[in-house]
């Protein structure tokens, strides 16, 4: 069989077997078809692939805002931590007997630097707001539970978002304060313990617009919104939009049951805080119990991209429409194979070159692209110069890159452009300045463009890394500045590795020690310090390389002079990120002044105590002694006034013997005194304390003062509550003070008056005595020192006072049981405020005087 030779004249198509029945307009119309097909495959392809990018982006822009406000949110919170740690540490806070103003000047002295704190207050455990800066609120009771848990001594806590203002919305004992709709707070809490052991917890309140300002600030051009809720679900801020949302609960998010806790970053698009069909995307702090989540609408990422598309799908449809008109016009003007063959391949030609332009168009990045000549004169920029330059890319078109750029950076990119040069990639960093002024430091890479053996230009790239360089800048000063605040402390610090040796010393331990750090940096302790010295140091930096922590320890140590002086080193674990112990830091305080300081006070103490004992017993004794002969006196002075029985007496004898009496009486009276004085400053005298209703002491004396009273023209008017004042009191010493106020109200009050008599619990939850006349009142200047042995008021000098004991009795007796007395003038008259702690239950038992003096 003889073998078919195919045509020569005949296209590869028209030689396909399937193809060779039709005519040649026939396959150049399939063929035609099939390509417009194929574009419009391509076409839709690559449309889709760009916005499977474009909501990729979206998705990447979500988790960086997500991240950015996580941040913001995690800094301003540890800012409130840092300071409440700091007012936590302050004297104020931790003193034995905490003052009220003091700590909330403390408080507010915090306050001044945190613009996202409303408040700051300390409440105990019961719940009694002991200070706070917010008026009104101090000496509140407020329902602690809805703060959280109880946070220890050195923690802290976030605790949930409160509706209010401030604590007073947490009243008990009144009604809340009420606050508008949308008020809330967030408490930030620190547990602390006061030197005389109390556990009070501090509490800021955190203003939740604060977070929501940044957010409004971060978002405040895109069209995203953002929420910062609780780990547990609990909405904390929102952006302007969702505001409503504060105090909600969103824990049904795929972010809480399906996420967290395993991924602490992470975006999706699905079911959102606003509806379905969202771009989300959340980020978890590491340290703080917040989660940050942006969204954004899906139908507005997707008009986004469709609004990018447009110019794409245009000149896709246009690719398309091309190939279906140059398929008719090959249909309908073939009239030969050769112009047939033209038209097809020049269509090809045509569709190739679109698909090269679309494909370099897409593949285009964020950065800064162009290309120059030999000479380094631009000849071309991508879109990217507007974004950077404020203007168009045709702007740079015909200039210099070595103009562009800060003339401190023209060396190099004259060097990089050089043509003599052999190198292929080259790269360099310089400065260009922005039309508003800003340096931006890019990085620039350029290739040499090679043409007929000749380096005809340069193609480049130009990647913004000025956020990284300002970083750097940063991170070097704050490094200078950390050294410098080291080296001026004053107190001498050194740090040391896990192996004892020294790592690090400032100026004032050289100076301290007496050696220089060139010396003893890098060397063991026991290398230079005295054995016993380096062995104490040693094992205290043991511990806390195990165990972490803070301690401090008081030691002898050798001074660079050759002395032993007493020294009190703080020492501290430093970790690393991933909290391991890299070193141990020391501080060391010289306390050998404040020792030999101590031990004198001491020694002083000891011979004034000594010398008040000595006093005392003398006051006594001479006391006994001196009121036998005194009964005598009175008992003949009282015979002498009553005459004889057998006659009346003289009256000049009864005259001279009724002064002896009297003056016997202020005698004897004086020397009771003195002896109530001395028993309770000896060690003869006791209190024997018992729990008691104050109320039913107070009424037994009233009674007593009934025909007094009645003398005298005088009302007295009990204000006694109908719940017990209890307290822990020698019953028979609290009415002797009772009885001398209450007799010095009675001596001094004008006839016709009231005497009032008021108890009740203050605010601090201790009982108040108040008694108060209409008497001449005490001068201001005298309001103290009349409590003080033989002193009278000066408007009772005319003979109706008395020793001047009396109250200096009152406040011995009224100090011992653990209160205080003092006095003030009222409108008219003088008050008399007798305080006393309320006391629980407890057994009767005696108190030695002398101990509680």
């Amino acid at each position: 069989m003889a073998r078919r030779i195919p045509d020569p004249h005949l296209s590869a198509v028209e030689r396909t077997p399937r193809f060779r029945g039709l005519p040649p307009s026939g396959i150049v119309l399939v063929a035609g078809l099939a390509a417009a097909l194929l574009a419009a495959v391509a076409v839709a392809l690559l449309a889709m692939n760009d916005m499977r990018t474009t909501m990729a982006a979206s998705q990447a822009q979500a988790q960086l805002l997500a991240r950015i406000i996580e941040n913001q949110a995690t800094r301003t919170i540890e800012a409130g931590d840092m300071a409440l740690g700091m007012l936590a540490h302050s004297a104020a806070m931790t003193d034995i007997r905490p003052d009220r103003d003091a700590m909330e000047a403390a408080m507010r002295q915090v306050l001044v630097g945190l613009s996202f704190m409303r408040g700051v207050a300390a409440v105990d455990t019961k719940g009694l707001v002991i200070a706070s800066t917010v008026s009104g609120e101090a000496g509140t009771y407020i329902d602690v539970s809805k703060l959280g848990p109880w946070t220890e001594e050195e923690h802290q806590r976030l605790g949930p978002l409160i509706q209010g203002r401030g604590l007073g919305s947490l009243r008990r004992t009144t009604a809340p304060d009420t606050s508008p709709p949308g008020v809330s707070f967030v408490p930030l809490l620190r547990g602390l313990r006061t030197d005389g052991g109390k556990d009070l917890m501090i509490v800021g309140l955190m203003n939740p617009g604060a977070l929501s300002n940044f957010q409004y600030l971060t978002l405040e051009s895109l069209s995203y919104d953002a929420v910062i809720a609780s780990d547990d679900g609990q909405v904390l801020a929102t952006s302007a939009p969702s505001a409503a949302l504060v105090g909600q609960r969103i824990d049904g998010l795929p972010v809480f049951h399906s996420y967290l806790p395993q991924r602490d970053i992470a975006s999706y698009v699905g079911q959102g805080v606003l509806g379905s069909d969202r771009i989300l995307a959340f980020h978890a702090s590491r340290d703080k119990p917040l989660v940050a989540i942006v969204e954004e609408p899906l139908a507005m990422a997707q008009d986004r991209w469709l609004q990018g598309a447009k110019s794409f799908l245009g000149i896709g449809l246009a690719a398309v429409l091309l190939a279906l008109g140059l398929t008719a016009t090959a249909w309908r003007g073939l009239r030969s194979r050769e112009a047939a063959q033209r038209s097809m391949n020049l269509a090809q030609r045509k569709i190739a070159q679109s698909q090269h332009d679309l494909a370099v168009l897409i593949s285009s990045v964020q950065e800064l692209i162009f290309r120059t000549d030999a000479q380094g004169v631009i000849t071309y920029a991508n879109a990217r110069w507007d974004t950077l330059s404020g203007r168009s890319p045709s702007h740079a078109v015909g200039q210099k890159l070595h103009d562009i750029v800060d003339p401190g950076s023209r060396n190099d990119v004259t060097a990089m452009l050089d043509t003599a040069s052999t190198a292929q990639a080259r790269t360099c960093q310089a400065l260009i300045r922005t039309a508003e002024g800003r340096h931006l430091l890019f990085e620039l890479a350029v290739v040499p463009l090679v043409s007929e053996g000749r380096i005809a230009g340069f193609a480049g790239s130009a990647v913004d890394v000025t956020e990284r360089w300002q970083a750097q800048l940063k991170l070097h000063a704050q490094l200078a500045f950390q050294n410098l605040l080291l080296d001026t402390n004053p107190l001498p610090m050194s740090l040391t590795d896990p192996d004892q040796c020294l790592v690090l010393v400032n100026r004032a331990w050289e100076e301290y020690k007496g050696r220089p750090r060139s010396q003893v940096i890098g060397e063991r302790l026991h290398a230079f310090l005295p054995t016993e010295e380096a062995a104490v140091l040693e094992e205290a930096n043991r511990h806390l390389l195990a165990h972490g922590g803070q301690m401090t320890l008081e030691t002898r140590m050798l001074h660079g002079d050759g002395s032993r002086r007493d020294a009190r080193i703080f020492k501290a674990a430093v970790t690393d990120e991933m909290g391991q112990a890299t070193g141990v830091l020391s501080i060391l305080m010289d306390v050998t002044d404040f020792r030999m300081a101590e031990r004198a006070i001491q020694e002083a103490r000891d011979a004034a105590e000594e010398a008040s004992r000595t006093k005392s017993e003398f006051v006594a004794n001479m006391s006994h002694e001196l009121r036998t002969p005194l009964q005598s006196i009175i008992g003949f002075a009282e015979l002498g006034t009553l005459g004889s029985p057998r006659g009346p007496t003289d009256p000049r004898l009864a005259a001279m013997f009724a002064d002896i009496h009297a003056a016997g009486q202020r005698m004897l009276t004086l020397v009771n005194d003195l002896l109530d004085v001395a028993k309770i400053e000896s060690t003869v005298g006791t209190f024997h304390l018992e729990r008691i209703d104050l109320r039913g002491l107070i009424r037994s004396v009233a009674r007593e003062f009934e025909p007094l009273l009645a003398r005298h023209r005088l009302h007295l008017q009990l204000d006694l509550p109908e719940t017990p004042l209890v307290a822990r009191a020698d019953p028979l010493r609290f009415q002797q003070v009772v009885r001398n106020v209450l007799a010095n109200a009675v001596k001094f009050s004008p006839g016709g008056s009231t005497i009032e008599v008021r108890g009740f619990l203050d605010g601090l939850t201790q009982i108040h005595i108040e008694v108060e006349d209409q008497g001449p009142g005490v001068p201001e200047e005298e309001l103290e020192r009349i409590f003080e042995a033989f002193v009278q008021s000066s408007k009772t000098r005319d003979g109706s006072g008395g020793t001047g004991l009396g109250l200096a009795i009152c406040r011995k007796i009224v100090e011992a049981l653990g209160g205080r007395i003092h006095a003030r003038n009222a409108a008219q008259g003088s008050v008399f405020h007798i305080v006393l702690p309320a006391r629980g239950f407890s057994e009767t038992m005696p108190a030695q005087l002398a101990a509680l003096a």
